[in-house]
C-alpha cells in the first residue's frame, strides 16, 4: 500500500505525503507559491485562547525541498515562497543554487503586529514573501508595488494561516486561467481556494492528514460555490 495519498476533486490534485518524495512525480507547473512551516514550535503562546499545535518538520527550514520546486517550474514560470526573516537567508541561498531569478520581495502588511518579545523587540507587522522565476518572466497587469496591505483572516484551525485574497494577488500576476500552480505545503489549503476562484488548476501536498483533510473540504467547498455563481 501506498504511503501517499492522492484526492482529485474537480481541477485540484491533492496529495497527502511528504513533499521532497511527491514532487518529482509530478508533471511541470507555471508557478509554485507556499508558505513553508518554520518557527512555530517555539512560539508556546501563540494562540492562547485556543490549543496549540505544531507543525511537523517546522524545527527545521526545509530548503531541500527547493531544488525539487525550481525542476518543476516550466520555463517562464514563477516562486512565491513566505519566509521568516531569521531564515530568509537560507531560502535566498537555497533558490539561487536551484538556478532561480530572485527579484524584488513582497512584504505583506498584515495591519496589526505580533507579540512576542513585548519589551525587548519591535511587533512585526510585515511579512515576506520572496519572488523569484525560471528564465524571463512577466508580470500580467500593470506594475504594482512590493507593499501589500491585505487584512488577516480567521486563525481557522492552523497556526500560520494566510489570506485568501493575498494568494489570489500572487497568482493573478503570474499566472492566467487554467495554468497549473502548485503548494508543496499546503496546510489547510488558502492556496488551493485561491485558484478554484481564480480558474486555475491547483496541485497540493500536505504531510500532516489534519491539514489535508481541512484542505480537501475548503478546496471542494470553493468550487461548489463557483458551480453555483456559474
Amino acid at each position: 500500500m501506498s504511503k501517499h495519498e492522492r484526492v482529485v476533486i474537480g481541477n485540484a490534485e491533492l496529495w497527502l505525503g511528504d513533499c521532497r518524495e511527491i514532487l518529482p512525480t509530478l508533471s511541470k507547473v507555471d508557478a509554485v507559491i507556499t508558505d513553508p512551516p518554520y518557527g512555530i514550535s517555539y512560539v508556546s503562546n501563540y494562540r492562547k485562547s485556543g490549543p496549540t499545535h505544531a507543525l511537523v518538520n517546522d524545527d527545521i527550514a526545509p530548503t531541500d525541498a527547493v531544488v525539487r520546486m525550481a525542476e518543476l517550474i516550466l520555463d517562464g514560470g514563477a516562486l512565491y515562497l513566505a519566509t521568516r526573516f531569521d531564515v530568509s537567508a537560507q531560502w535566498v541561498d537555497a533558490i539561487r543554487s536551484a538556478g532561480l531569478t530572485l527579484k524584488t520581495p513582497i512584504y505583506w502588511d498584515k495591519g496589526n503586529h505580533t507579540s512576542g518579545d513585548l519589551e525587548g523587540d519591535f511587533g512585526g507587522q510585515v511579512e515576506i514573501f520572496l519572488f523569484a522565476h525560471k528564465g524571463r518572466h512577466k508580470l500580467r497587469g500593470p506594475r504594482v508595488a512590493n507593499l501589500w496591505r491585505v487584512a488577516r483572516e480567521h486563525a481557522g484551525d492552523h497556526p500560520t494561516p494566510k489570506p485568501v485574497m493575498l494568494m489570489e494577488r500572487m497568482i493573478s500576476c503570474s499566472t492566467d486561467r487554467g495554468q497549473i500552480v502548485i503548494d508543496p505545503f499546503m496546510g489547510s489549503g488558502t492556496t488551493g481556494v485561491a485558484c478554484m476562484n481564480l480558474g486555475r488548476r491547483f496541485i497540493g501536498v500536505e504531510i500532516e492528514r489534519k491539514y489535508f483533510d481541512i484542505a480537501c473540504e475548503r478546496i471542494e467547498n470553493a468550487q461548489r460555490q463557483q458551480r453555483l455563481f456559474a
